[in-house]
């Protein structure tokens, strides 16, 4: 079978490319489209080393693993190392789990293709590009459902992280804990929700819902109607439901704070973003105090 150049080149830059914007996406990270293009061309280019003998050398596995760094480095240039991790292992479990799903529906179909010394080339273009979109479909269902145990992975030195949050010339500081199932957002601005017990916010409220809080231990109508009624410019109230911490329907009170701030290595500051307040507890060992939601770790 013949293997024409220009075709193969034009099919490694296409799933190469699919390849690392599915890992943009997943990882949230900031790149031009042009930064993209280049690594995509970078792999392609790589992927004809096959056809030189003279440098069969370079298709050991510490020079692949090499190209792949380099890639991520034209790709996404991390700034830091744990950024530069959680981009290359998300590369590699978005490569894994696509060409996985090409390759299933390769066989399924019987597909007439060339696959040896390295190479996985498909002529036909029409069904390059029907294998593509199946391939795209299934792996994105299946990224879809695992990804949070997978980023829990990829981010598991990352689990607790402290936060500050600002309010009025107030700071509370609190350790968070990064919680891949709080899914909470503002309905309104559909801005995320970090749940905090009240105790650790409480010197940052009004002294008259501070009150209202220390009097009712449980989020109820009446709370909720008083401290509505208590919104002033200087704290604005909002509705936040939920189903989840024990009630299959529920209400918390949030408020918009001045920042917020990811006390890492990289700190970072946060102004859209909505504290939830929770009148409980949410830690049984009292390890944290503050549930992240996992978008604006991203």
């Amino acid at each position: 079978m013949y293997i024409y150049a220009e075709y193969l080149l034009i099919e490694n830059i296409v799933i190469n490319y699919i390849i690392l914007y599915v890992t943009k996406r997943f990882t949230r990270t900031d790149t031009s489209r042009l930064r993209l293009i280049l690594a995509a061309t970078l792999g392609a280019l790589y992927a004809f080393v096959v056809f030189f003998p003279s440098l069969r050398f370079l298709a050991k596995f510490i020079v692949k693993v090499a190209v792949s760094i380099l890639i991520i480095i034209v790709a996404f240039s991390p700034s830091k190392l744990y950024k530069f991790i959680k981009l290359f292992a998300t590369f590699y479990i978005v490569t894994f789990v696509f060409g996985g799903a090409v390759f299933a529906f390769f066989y399924f179909f019987n597909v007439d293709a060339f696959m040896g010394g390295g190479i996985f080339y498909i002529r036909d273009l029409p069904t390059l590009v029907k294998l593509l979109i199946i391939g795209i479909f299934a792996s994105s269902i299946l990224l879809k459902f695992t990804w949070g145990y997978i980023q829990n992975i990829i981010s598991k030195e990352r689990v607790f992280i402290p936060i500050t949050i600002n309010l009025n010339n107030k700071k509370a500081k609190i350790m968070a804990l990064m919680d891949t199932g709080n899914s909470l957002k503002d309905p309104i601005s559909d801005i995320p929700v970090i749940v905090v017990e009240f105790c650790a916010i409480k010197d940052l409220l009004p002294d008259n819902v501070q009150r209202i809080f220390d009097q009712y231990k449980e989020n109820n109508l009446e709370i909720i109607s008083n401290v509505m009624s208590k919104s002033t410019e200087e704290v604005k109230f909002r509705l936040i439901p939920f189903k989840s911490l024990g009630l299959e329907n529920g209400m918390l009170l949030g408020f918009k704070p001045d920042t917020v701030v990811l006390n890492e290595e990289d700190e970072r500051v946060l102004s859209n973003i909505v504290v939830g307040i929770y009148n409980n507890t949410l830690s049984p060992d009292n390890k944290y105090m503050a549930l992240l939601h996992p978008e604006i770790l991203k």
